[in-house]
């Protein structure tokens, strides 16, 4: 496996408004990864909402997937504070998990009940970083604290990003549509997804997919992401 740090750099628009830049940086080395996801609010809605998040990631390489073993990922803002962490062993099986959300004992046993049943589970960023080195799906679930997932994707018809469009990118970019195949509260059973799905635009460098452009498609919102620096060591 090789080794790279690829730090990108993204703005996040609602309806043509800045809401806030988010800053992934990924750092591979041979057979571990390191992931660090960094949001946070801008202009305007920094002075209303007030929002930052960091998440950060390490885990191992399984020849063309990414095994998590911690995850942990706090969000501030105005309103409230929300952590997660998350510990798996090299098998995905979950060590520990530990919100700052409280839950009746129901809810507790649902989420015990569930993670016994699918065992094996991955992080939702490590799969999406995952579709950026391997174009692979993972072969586990996807858990993020409150949900369990499983996602799949398929390819779209290449487009031509012109140049002046809000990214830093223009030329050849490939399409790929991100969907939901399974989707279920981890601690509420009948738990709607708001999320419909997720377009991605990229290019390829140095055979490393980079996106272009995130279109974050759910029954609430629709946001984009566009790319505004990147860099590959």
């Amino acid at each position: 496996m090789f080794s790279k740090n690829i730090y990108l750099e993204y703005e996040i628009d609602w309806k043509s408004i800045h809401l806030a830049d988010l800053i992934w940086d990924i750092d591979v080395n041979d057979e571990t990864y390191d992931l660090t996801v960094t949001i946070n609010s801008y202009g305007i809605n920094d002075k209303i909402y007030k929002y930052r998040s960091v998440t950060k990631i390490n885990g191992i390489i399984d020849g063309n997937q990414l095994r998590p073993l911690s995850y942990d990922s706090f969000s501030k803002s105005r309103s409230q504070n929300r952590h997660v962490s998350l510990v798996f062993n090299e098998s995905g099986e979950v060590i520990s998990m530990n919100l700052s959300k409280e839950f009746s004992k129901e809810e507790v046993e649902l989420q015990n009940e569930l993670l016994a049943q699918y065992q094996y589970f991955t992080d939702p960023i490590t799969q999406l970083v995952q579709y950026f080195l391997f174009e692979s799906n993972t072969d586990r679930m996807i858990l993020d604290g409150l949900n369990i997932y499983k996602l799949d994707s398929k390819m779209l018809p290449n487009l031509t990003y012109k140049p002046n469009n809000p990214t830093i990118f223009n030329g050849e970019a490939k399409s790929q549509e991100i969907f939901f195949e399974f989707f279920q509260g981890l601690q509420k059973k009948d738990k709607k997804n708001n999320m419909k799905k997720i377009l991605v635009d990229y290019f390829t460098e140095e055979k490393i997919n980079i996106p272009i452009k995130f279109q974050l498609q759910s029954t609430k919102f629709n946001a984009n992401l566009y790319l505004k620096n990147y860099l590959i060591n």
